[in-house]
């Protein structure tokens, strides 16, 4: 599991594959950054909502957990929170512990209106609540923030209903679409989201972490997230910057596993996320771990059926490699564990398969720009291509008894795709 350290870091501006950044890192003592007193709240700290400069957000939900994470950008703020069940009951305060990081460089983008990720010292505030009710939606608010309101759900007991949300590749400040997509989508009440990965893009030019979390709040509070690690979230061409910025933000989401690929469970369903910046070849540590944690995870009481969800994909028509070393690898391992769904992300569109018994989706439709869907539709196995398009959306998924169900949403509210599958 990911360990929350107080950290050293350099943010550098990334090369953009689209159009080249102009953005450059800047010294933390320099202009407008924020100076050497550490003590002393920075001019760009916000001061509405009294020092809490990202999130809420929760993580790493179980039957009687979850955890709730925020950040601010000066020491001592009220650190407390409060929860009570969606359907009505009294509140129970909790209290976050705080963990300082520095930052040392300060990232600009070429957007006028992107706030800078500013040097200086930042406070993750963590609050671990336990002794939930399995099954159950929450609401809660920050003691520091007026107005705050986030929402989580434990993990189902096996074999309740529940629904979840799927989507990759966010690009928030690009436009508008990711914001639509998330106003079509988050009023269906996801209990969570997975996220396929490539979260944020300093690459666009346009984006920074400030500017990202206002702009997904909606589906920050909406539920716990589970992210994957995407090539923007571990850009060779910036040490450090998973670390200080993915990882802080989003490392522990799960369990077992690392600080970037891990598994949760809910409703009698698994989820695995898995790094594709990590080799997943066969024999390698990671793909070792799947195996491993899948055939775990089938001798659990309730257990029904397995979720994969990866950044890069496996299977692709699209402007993207694939990876059918390691598709038929697992094709056996995933049939063996009832492994019934298979996320993807990456290449920016919307696939999916129906290969060989497992559904493989790329949901990729996220905000980032359009790719080019059809590239390599000539490979042998485009053939059981049954949908596909060049469209920003989400995926719903609605887990019943004996069916997994899927709708597709755009950005305009229009459903693209569906279907319905058996599964245990």
């Amino acid at each position: 599991m990911w360990k929350r350290v107080a950290l050293l870091a350099t943010v550098s501006c990334l090369a953009c594959s689209h159009t080249k950044s102009s953005a450059e890192p800047i010294d933390a003592g320099s202009g407008d950054d924020a100076g050497d007193d550490a003590s002393a709240i920075p001019d760009w700290c916000p001061t509405a909502s009294p020092g809490i400069s990202k999130g809420p957000w929760s993580l790493a939900a179980t039957e009687t957990s979850v955890k709730i994470r925020w950040e601010a950008c000066h020491a001592g703020t009220n650190g407390d929170l409060y929860f009570a069940p969606e359907a009505g009951g009294a509140e129970t305060q909790a209290t976050s512990t705080e963990t300082p990081i520095t930052i040392t460089l300060t990232y600009k983008s070429l957007s006028a209106t992107a706030q800078p990720d500013y040097a200086g010292v930042y406070y993750t505030h963590e609050a671990v609540l336990t002794g939930l009710a399995p099954s159950t939606c929450y609401t809660y608010r920050l003691a520091a923030m007026d107005g705050t309101k986030g929402r989580f759900c434990t993990a189902r007991r096996p074999g309740d209903p529940f629904r979840f949300m799927a989507i990759g590749d966010t690009n928030p400040t690009l436009g508008d679409s990711t914001t639509n997509v998330l106003k079509y989508t988050l009023p269906k009440n996801p209990d969570f989201v997975l996220h396929g990965g490539d979260i944020q893009y300093y690459e666009s030019t346009l984006e920074t972490w400030a500017a990202w979390f206002p702009l997904m709040n909606p589906m920050l509070r909406q539920g716990a997230f589970f992210p994957a690690i995407g090539n923007h979230e571990d850009e060779k061409q910036s040490p450090g910057e998973l670390a200080t910025y993915s990882l802080r933000f989003f490392g522990g989401a799960g369990f077992d596993g690392s600080s970037t690929y891990y598994r949760f469970e809910s409703g009698g369903v698994w989820f695995f996320s898995v790094n594709t910046e990590l080799p997943i070849a066969p024999a390698s540590e990671q793909a070792t771990w799947l195996a491993q944690s899948l055939a775990d995870a089938s001798t659990k009481p309730g257990y029904r059926f397995s979720v994969v969800f990866m950044h890069r994909p496996l299977l692709t028509c699209g402007d993207n490699g694939d990876n059918l070393i390691s598709q038929q690898y697992f094709e056996t391992i995933f049939k063996q564990y009832k492994v019934s769904l298979v996320l993807q992300a990456h290449m920016h569109g919307y696939e999916r398969f129906e290969y060989n018994g497992i559904t493989y989706i790329t949901a990729a439709g996220g905000g980032g720009r359009m790719g080019n869907v059809d590239e390599n539709v000539s490979r042998a196995y485009c053939n059981t291509r049954i949908a596909s398009g060049p469209f920003f959306h989400a995926v719903l998924f609605d887990v019943a008894a004996g069916m997994l169900s899927g709708t597709v949403i755009d950005d305009m509210g229009m459903t693209r795709d569906s279907f319905a599958h058996a599964v245990p």
